[in-house]
């Protein structure tokens, strides 16, 4: 096909043209032999074309297949972006839509409020637990433990720097807490005073090292001095 592109020479189809002037102009017979010719030059780049289509019927087939397919895409894809653009512009669905954000967003606040209060509700419940521990030490002969125990709630209750915006049940929790207090301090001082005695006879301080008080035996005065720090 390179053939038919090339650049026609109109003096090349005159052959009986003095070609050596470029100027002389052209006589009649000259101009009818032109256009003869030019007719025959077309006939045959016509009948090239021909062949050449006929000869690769097949790949036109595809490619002009292939074009009405790519024009019914284009054509679909453009009706879908119209029925988009359509539900978009459509004003209706922006207030549907910030309904349901504003939904979500209550939902959301609504369970990390749950979730607060459910972390609260954990914390309480376990202080109070802790609480009732201390009481069973007491019980048992469990004073350092019970000390301990009474300090480390001591900084979760943050007692001696209550905050009024607090829940009122931390307030229940520290008057617990106190009675607890009050309970170990009781217990220590009489712990003490049953380790050391004075005699007036002798002049003499005696100081006991296996203690018994209230249904408590065997305590040693190391753990009670242990408690009391």
């Amino acid at each position: 096909m390179e053939e038919l592109f090339d650049t026609i020479n109109v003096r090349d189809l005159l052959s009986t043209h003095d070609l050596t002037d470029q100027t002389a102009p052209l006589t009649a017979p000259d101009l009818r032999l032109l256009i003869s010719r030019l007719e025959f030059h077309s006939l045959q780049i016509k009948s090239k074309v021909q062949s050449y289509i006929a000869s690769h019927h097949q790949d036109f087939a595809s490619l002009f297949s292939l074009c009405n397919d790519t024009v019914s895409r284009t054509d679909e894809i453009s009706t879908d972006l119209s029925d988009i653009l359509g539900l978009i512009s459509y004003r209706p669905i922006d207030k549907e839509v910030k309904e349901i954000i504003d939904e979500v967003s209550a939902k959301m606040k609504e369970a990390r409020v749950k979730k607060e209060l459910l972390e609260l509700v954990r914390a309480i419940v376990e202080i109070g637990e802790r609480l009732k521990g201390v009481k069973e030490a007491l019980r048992d002969g469990r004073l350092r433990f019970a000390a301990e125990e009474l300090r480390e709630l001591k900084k979760d209750l943050r007692v001696g720097d209550e905050n009024a915006s607090e829940p009122l049940v931390y307030g229940l929790l520290r008057k617990e807490w106190l009675v607890c207090f009050e309970e170990i301090q009781e217990l220590l001082v009489k712990f003490v005073e049953s380790a050391v005695r004075f005699e007036k006879e002798s002049n003499r301080v005696l100081v006991k090292y296996q203690l018994t008080v209230d249904g408590l035996d065997g305590i040693e005065l190391r753990t009670v001095l242990e408690a009391m720090e």
